[in-house]
Parts: structure tokens; C-alpha cells; sequence
């Protein structure tokens, strides 16, 4: 008997064990339970699920109670709320490894819904798409100096109340704090109406920002504070929304910022703080508040420049078999339609972006020499929000055919051009109270161009191109100011056609064309952001390219007096630009 009871008090012993490791309570009615929750034992779980409410006019509604390792979960629907003026619906004082997942409501009457002071060792608050959680002052607090490991991932809205300026935040963490992250992923919204920041990074506690994070008092206020001498790090990322000043104070802080290649911002920055920047995608960045400017406009002047030469020498090739050229009459005219697409290159900071154009080549024969004629419009748009429209007018001379020493024939040609340039970009900003600013700007550039073709019928074609490009002084329509670029380059180039088809009604030409680009003579890009000075240099990869070219062109004579020709070109270059041409020419003889 005695051994039987030795036996049942063994058993009676460890069932207790067991309930105190894996302790858990489940709030699922769908009614409205009052009753506080506190925890006991170490491991304990609590659930409110089924649209259920826990709710009273009292104080910590779930106190973890200093416990190891708990566990709170809100599903959706559900809510944990205080009333009456009441705090912390949830309180995690001095809780180590606490896990908190909100789904539903974390509603505070007065301040703090979730209070984290002194929380520490893998302690994750994780509010999910959906989540709201929501307090009248410090929303989430960690302002113990203890707090320590603490990792909080929003995907929801969370924020305060009280607009009242003494001492309203929405997250905030102690000055000696350590290791606190907050991710405000895509999605989420932290906010609140106040003259304090939205956020208070102290000690080294990490932001990491892709979603909102908003004062609603306007721009001109905080809403990112950095603070402390230990350096907070703020990681302004992908498509990430600021509204409100960054305030600094103290010292060894860190801003970077991961927007994308070529993505224009400018962040408005408060307070006597140190900090240092960093752009992780490469982009210059700007010290003086906070900014950068994607170098699309200029950075492709060059590029621009090659594939007007070579659109027009492949025009001419057309014009001089053409029946306007040998009988020298009425002006020849080629229509054009083209599309490039180029792949972005971080190492290179190439940017990504597609071309669109579409214009008219004009030549008007002549004894002694050939008036051209060029007009062209076109975008250009760039992957991050920044459009160039442009519309340009080329005029020069096309002499004709001589014998040169080489025992060939060659052809010059000399254009003098202008382009009126119409660019648009989208920046993201904490100055407006969307968090983007739309600005724009208006500008010429002028060109020339010089080549020679020389023309053997035993060998490709030979040819080399002179351009000279400038563009004055310029001034966006905020923040941005740009000096005068100017550059040189020189190519040269193999081609030839060969006649597939012949006959008294069609004519098919197979056409090729290999041309090496070399920028030889560039001044570096001076700019500035918010009167701050910078300078672009592009990279070495970029002010060189090779394109080759290969298409049919195919003539047709329905009639006599009709003629109708179409070019198809494709196109593709060492900097990783793909492209199609299509050109157009149609005769009518009366």
C-alpha cells in the first residue's frame, strides 16, 4: 500500500510538471471575457481566437508576469483592450523570450499597449497584415536601459492617439538599450499625431523601413528619431514611405539607404546629431540632409549620340541606291520606328531603362552635295520613376561619292542638331505629405556630327564617326541643379549589304553593321543636391560599347511609278541593350 502511494504521489508530481511547461489558455466563446490574465509558470501560451474579446477597465488584461517564454497570440477578429484609462493590455516587463503574434486588436485606453521595458533574449512581436495595434501614448515601449534582443516585425498599422506634444511616441527604445530591430515591412503603417517622432531609435536599435512611417502633423515635424551614443542605424529600403523630419541627436549613428539603382530621394534631416550614410545600391549620396539622384540624363548622352550616327549612316546607304539619288531628283524621305531596352548593372551603376523613337530622315539630292534633314522624338523611361521626353532637329550635308587614294569611294557627311529634353521624375521624399514629390525640367542640348564612309566591293564597308555633345547649365524643379556636361566621342565601324532577291518587281537586301563606340573627351558631372555639391564620373564600362546590327531590307514596285521599301533591323550591344528598328519609304512618280 505504501509502495502504491509512493507510485500515485510520482505521478501526481509530474502531471503538475507537465502542466507548468506547457501551460495554456484559450479565450475562443466569441463573447467578451473580463477576467485579468496572468501568467504563472514558465512556457505559457495564451490564444484569443473566434472574434473573442478580452476586455476590462483594468491594468496588464495578459501580464506575462516576468516569465521565460511565453507566448501570445491574437487571431483575427479577436481584440485585447483596456478601458478606463487603463494600460498595457499586454505587459512584458522584464520577460525574456516572449513571443507575441497579432492578428486582431491590441487596443490600450492610455498608454502603452504592449509594454517591452526590460524585455530581453528573443523577445519577437510579430503584427501581421491586418493587425492593428493601438495605444494613446508609447504605443510600444521598450524604454527600459535592460531591454535587450528584442525583434519586432509589422506587416499591420500600428499608433498612438494623442496628439498631445509632451511625450507621445508610437515605438520607443532606451538610450541603452541593445540590440532592438524594428521592421516596418511592406505594408505596414506606424503613425501618430504629434510634434515628437513617430519613432524613437535609441541605443543601437535598427529601423528597417519598406513600408509607411508617418507624423500626421505634417513633414515639417519628426518622425524618425535617432538618439543616444551607441549609433541607431536607420535602413531607409525598397519602396518605403518617410513623412516628418529625421531628427539626430547624439552620436555614431547610421543612415543607409537601399531605394534601388538610379532611384532619386531627398530626406530632410533635424538636430545636431553625427550620423553617416551610406547607399547601398551605389547611387551618389548626398550629405546635408540626405539625397541622391538617379544619373540617367546624362549618363546615356553619349549612347544617344552613337545611335543617331548610326541610324543615319544606314539611311544614307538606302538613299544613295535610291532612284532620287542617281536621277537627282525630288527629296528622298525614310520614316523610322525604333525600340531599345537596356539591363541595369550595379557594379557599373548602369541603369535600366527603355527607349522609344520614331522620326523621319530627309535628303534632298544635289549636284555637288545632299541636304539632310533629320527629325526625331522619343522617351526614354528608366526603371525608377524618371521619363525623358525628347524632340530634336538635325540638319547638315552629304557630299557626294569621289576617289580617294585607296583606290575606294567615299562619302562624308557633317550634321549640326539641337534637342528640346522634357524630364519627369518621381521622388520619394519626407517634405510632402505623401512621401513623393513629383518634379520636372526643361532644357536644350545641342550636337554634331561628322563621318566617313569608305566603300570597297571586295571588302566590308570601313567608316568612323566624330560627335561632340553639350549641355548647359540646367535646374530641376526641386533640389536638383546641374552644371554644364560636354563630352567628344569617336567610332568606327564595319558594314555591308548583300542582294538575296532581284527581279523587275522586289528587291531583298541582307545589311549588317559592327560599330565601336569610345567616349574620348568628357568632363565630369558636376551637380547639386539642395545647394550641396557633388560630382558623377561614369564608370569606364560605360563610356565604351559595341552594336551590331542585322536586318533585311526589302523593295517593291507594285506599279511603275510606285515604290515602297521597309527596313527591319535588330540590334544588340556589349552593354546589354537589346533592340528593333523598323523603317519606312514609299514613291509615288506622276
Amino acid at each position: 500500500m505504501c509502495k502504491n502511494l509512493k507510485h500515485l504521489i510520482k505521478i501526481i508530481f509530474f502531471v503538475i510538471i507537465y502542466q507548468n511547461l506547457a501551460y495554456s489558455i484559450d479565450i475562443d466563446d466569441g463573447g467578451v471575457t473580463t477576467a485579468k490574465q496572468t501568467f504563472t509558470s514558465a512556457d505559457t501560451t495564451i490564444t484569443i481566437s473566434n472574434s473573442s474579446t478580452l476586455r476590462n477597465s483594468l491594468n496588464n488584461m495578459i501580464n506575462i508576469n516576468g516569465q521565460d517564454n511565453g507566448t501570445v497570440i491574437i487571431e483575427a477578429g479577436s481584440t485585447v483592450e483596456t478601458t478606463g484609462g487603463k494600460s498595457n493590455p499586454i505587459n512584458g516587463n522584464a520577460a525574456s523570450g516572449l513571443t507575441i503574434t497579432n492578428s486582431g486588436t491590441i487596443k490600450s485606453a492610455s498608454s502603452k499597449a504592449i509594454n517591452l521595458t526590460d524585455a530581453t533574449t528573443g523577445t519577437t512581436l510579430t503584427n501581421n497584415s491586418g493587425g492593428v495595434i493601438q495605444a494613446k501614448t508609447n504605443t510600444i515601449s521598450m524604454f527600459g536601459a535592460d531591454t535587450d534582443s528584442v525583434t519586432i516585425h509589422n506587416n499591420g498599422t500600428i499608433f498612438a492617439t494623442d496628439d498631445d506634444d509632451d511625450g507621445t511616441n508610437t515605438i520607443k527604445s532606451h538610450d541603452e538599450s541593445t540590440n532592438v530591430t524594428i521592421n516596418n515591412n511592406s505594408g505596414g503603417h506606424i503613425y501618430h499625431t504629434s510634434q515628437l517622432a513617430v519613432i524613437v531609435l535609441g541605443g543601437g536599435a535598427t529601423l528597417n523601413n519598406s513600408g509607411k512611417i508617418e507624423n500626421k502633423d505634417g513633414p515639417n515635424v519628426n518622425s524618425i528619431g535617432m538618439s543616444g551614443n551607441t549609433g541607431a542605424t536607420l535602413n531607409l529600403k525598397d519602396e518605403g514611405i518617410v513623412i516628418g523630419k529625421i531628427n539626430i541627436s547624439g552620436s555614431g549613428h547610421t543612415i543607409k539607404v537601399n531605394h534601388g539603382m538610379g532611384r532619386s530621394y531627398y530626406y530632410n534631416t533635424s538636430g545636431t546629431g553625427t550620423y553617416d550614410l551610406e547607399d547601398l545600391d551605389g547611387n551618389i549620396i548626398v550629405k546635408g540632409s540626405v539625397g541622391s539622384v538617379g544619373q540617367g540624363g546624362n549618363e546615356i548622352l553619349d549612347e544617344q549620340l552613337g545611335q543617331k550616327s548610326i541610324n543615319l549612316r544606314k539611311s544614307i546607304s538606302k538613299f544613295k541606291r535610291s532612284e532620287q539619288y542617281l536621277n537627282q531628283e525630288d527629296a528622298w524621305t525614310e520614316m523610322f520606328t525604333s525600340f531599345e531596352k537596356r539591363q541595369g548593372e550595379k557594379e557599373s551603376l548602369r541603369l535600366e531603362h527603355n527607349n522609344l523613337r520614331a522620326g523621319a530622315n530627309i535628303i534632298q539630292p544635289g549636284q555637288n552635295s545632299n541636304q539632310i534633314l533629320s527629325i526625331e522624338t522619343g522617351r526614354q523611361e528608366f526603371s525608377k520613376d524618371h521619363n525623358i521626353d525628347r524632340i530634336s532637329i538635325s540638319t547638315g550635308l552629304l557630299t557626294d561619292e569621289k576617289q580617294s587614294k585607296f583606290n575606294s569611294n567615299s562619302e562624308t557627311f557633317f550634321l549640326l542638331g539641337v534637342t528640346y529634353n522634357n524630364s519627369t521624375r518621381r521622388i520619394l521624399t519626407n517634405t510632402t505629405t505623401s512621401g513623393l514629390l513629383d518634379i520636372d525640367d526643361d532644357y536644350f542640348s545641342y550636337d554634331a556630327l561628322y563621318g566617313t564612309k569608305f566603300l570597297n566591293d571586295m571588302i566590308p564597308d570601313i567608316s568612323y564617326s566624330i560627335g561632340y555633345s553639350l549641355t548647359p547649365s540646367h535646374e530641376e524643379s526641386h533640389y536638383y541643379k546641374w552644371e554644364k556636361k560636354d563630352f567628344i566621342n569617336a567610332s568606327v565601324a564595319l558594314s555591308d549589304e548583300y542582294s538575296i532577291l532581284s527581279d523587275d518587281k522586289s528587291k531583298l537586301y541582307f545589311t549588317w553593321l559592327a560599330d565601336y563606340r569610345q567616349v574620348v573627351l568628357e568632363n565630369t558631372q558636376e551637380f547639386k543636391v539642395n545647394n550641396v555639391s557633388a560630382s558623377y564620373k561614369p564608370d569606364d564600362d560605360l563610356s565604351r560599347e559595341i552594336i551590331l546590327t542585322v536586318g533585311l531590307d526589302y523593295e517593291f514596285q507594285p506599279l511603275e511609278n510606285n515604290l515602297f521599301s521597309v527596313n527591319l533591323d535588330g540590334l544588340y550591344s556589349s552593354q546589354e541593350t537589346y533592340g528593333a528598328q523598323a523603317k519606312l519609304h514609299y514613291k509615288s512618280i506622276f
